[in-house]
């Protein structure tokens, strides 16, 4: 009897022990980027609160392999060791943008992950609605299109998508998230105009009424503060605006800005051109 007890006793142990190792790792997404370190060469399953397209920046998708068997599931395996690469997931509901950096590192632990988002846990399965537009909203887009440029809509598009609370994202079936080209901290995009020194990082690219959109953060990194000069942006842009005219020293709280910048070509494309369009 007690031979007995004492094998079922290791049985537990060893089953309840399998279960916990296969368990996912549970992250809540609080509205700022989350950071994920994935193990060189293992594959890791990330699944999403909702159905998500996925950016993964062009420099990096080298290195890390994507596997999407459903809108809200991915499996990335990375080939080698990288640092941080920003990865933009937009809800296809236009609800939330998540924003993940993604790190690869040989020593990391293989574990799945779930993200969830305590914003959805009382929503609707929207999949059960229907998702043809109605004459309503096409009617209210229209008037949204005739009554600002192309470029206004874009802009304020993109910059409450990064900035706005997620109750205030924005929905705008017409504008779409796209792959975008992932350049170099020290890329010469914005140049001095009198010694300061800059890094960039780009956020995110969409397309929409026949444009491109690209978001690009821009972090001083000198003594001194600066306004921000358009004309210095490198590229060809037809529409350059600031999310702040004035960059404080670095440390500063003012120390950085974004810049969103709308071309008639790709970002790529835009960024090796001459600067006729502004």
């Amino acid at each position: 009897m007690r031979i007995h007890f004492f094998i079922s006793a290791i049985v537990y142990w060893v089953l309840s022990g399998v279960q916990y190792a296969s368990a996912d790792m549970r992250r809540v997404w609080d509205e700022k980027p989350m950071t994920l370190i994935l193990p060189v060469g293992q594959e890791v399953r990330v699944t999403f609160p909702t159905d998500v397209q996925v950016q993964v920046p062009l420099g990096i998708s080298e290195k890390l392999t994507s596997l999407a068997p459903n809108p809200k599931m991915i499996y990335w395996t990375a080939s080698e060791a990288f640092t941080n690469a920003r990865i933009i997931a937009t809800a296809r509901d236009g609800g939330t943008v998540y924003v993940i950096d993604v790190v690869a590192e040989a020593s990391a632990l293989k574990e799945d992950i779930v993200i969830e988002d305590p914003a959805r846990v009382s929503l609707p399965d929207t999949h059960s609605i229907s998702t043809a537009p109605s004459k309503e909203k096409d009617d209210a887009e229209e008037e949204d299109a005739l009554a600002d440029p192309a470029e206004i809509i874009l802009t304020r598009f993109v910059s409450q998508t990064l900035y706005s609370p997620s109750r205030l994202m924005p929905v705008n079936a017409r504008i779409s998230p796209v792959n975008y080209l992932a350049i170099s901290k020290t890329f010469p995009l914005l140049q001095s105009g009198q010694g300061e020194q800059v890094s960039v990082n780009v956020v995110g690219s969409w397309s929409g009424f026949g444009h491109f959109i690209t978001a690009v953060l821009i972090v001083n990194q000198s003594p001194v503060g600066f306004n921000v000069d358009a004309s210095r942006v490198r590229g060809n842009f037809t529409h350059i605006t600031a999310q702040h005219l004035f960059v404080g020293p670095k440390g500063s709280r003012e120390d950085r800005t974004t810049l969103y910048l709308v071309s008639d070509v790709p970002f790529a494309e835009a960024l090796t051109e001459d600067s006729y369009a502004y």
